[in-house]
């Protein structure tokens, strides 16, 4: 374990046995299981490496990226609590598929998989939760994929502020919005600005409040 690692670790806390008990995995040796905090910006894992081990996100939101060959990154996915880390890696036994980046504080539980691989990939529960979550993101990237080539920009955007809202502030960085949902700066700040003449952002120094009973009757009436 790197420098790096150790500084993030921390000791695994009870009030996350109710996490443990949703996943099946709540008869586990609690003193093998500990907690890893990312700061906001901080790299979870790197396309390519082997991370060694599985996490389940507690708190927090980060984001999946792929790097292309022009250099450039693809967001992929924009995730909160609940989300897990390597369950792809765990299944095949692969180095991660994508780069995680965390866009706020990010605390994750995590089991190691030298050790627990074969519990994890023999527990039925566990498994079912893991086919569960594998099927979400499969549907959410077939809707995505779906929308970015049927659907204007102003319905994409919406859609994507109710999912990754915090309290109803959305401060993400702009360009990465603009990379996730496949449209360049100048239209995202466009389709802000009908956004906010409406009424369903406000600019404020913290990033923009988004008005979510608003936001949800303009996305009805698309």
């Amino acid at each position: 374990m790197s420098h790096g690692d150790e500084m993030r670790k921390f000791i695994f806390d009870e009030k996350y046995i109710e996490t443990l008990t949703n996943f099946g995995i709540e008869d586990i040796d609690r003193t093998s299981l500990s907690l890893f905090k990312y700061d906001k910006g901080e790299l979870v894992c790197r396309e390519n490496h082997l991370l060694g081990r599985f996490l389940i996100c507690v708190s927090g939101h980060g984001r999946s990226t792929v790097n292309q060959r022009n250099g450039k990154s693809l967001i992929l996915n924009i995730f909160k609590k609940g989300y897990v880390i390597g369950d792809y890696e765990l299944i095949m036994n692969f180095a991660t598929m994508t780069t995680i980046v965390a866009d706020t504080e990010l605390m994750c539980i995590s089991i190691p998989l030298a050790e627990y691989r074969d519990y994890l990939l023999n527990n039925n529960l566990f498994m079912r939760k893991i086919s569960e979550i594998l099927a979400q993101k499969l549907y959410a990237s077939i809707q995505h994929s779906a929308s970015s080539r049927l659907m204007p920009l102003e319905y994409r955007l919406c859609i994507h502020l109710l999912k990754v809202h915090n309290q109803g502030l959305f401060d993400a960085r702009l360009t990465d919005t603009a990379d996730m949902l496949g449209a360049s700066y100048r239209h995202l700040l466009r389709t802000i600005t009908h956004l906010t003449d409406k009424g369903i952002l406000t600019k404020t120094s913290a990033g923009y409040m988004i008005d979510i009973p608003n936001l949800n009757k303009h996305i009805e009436d698309f």
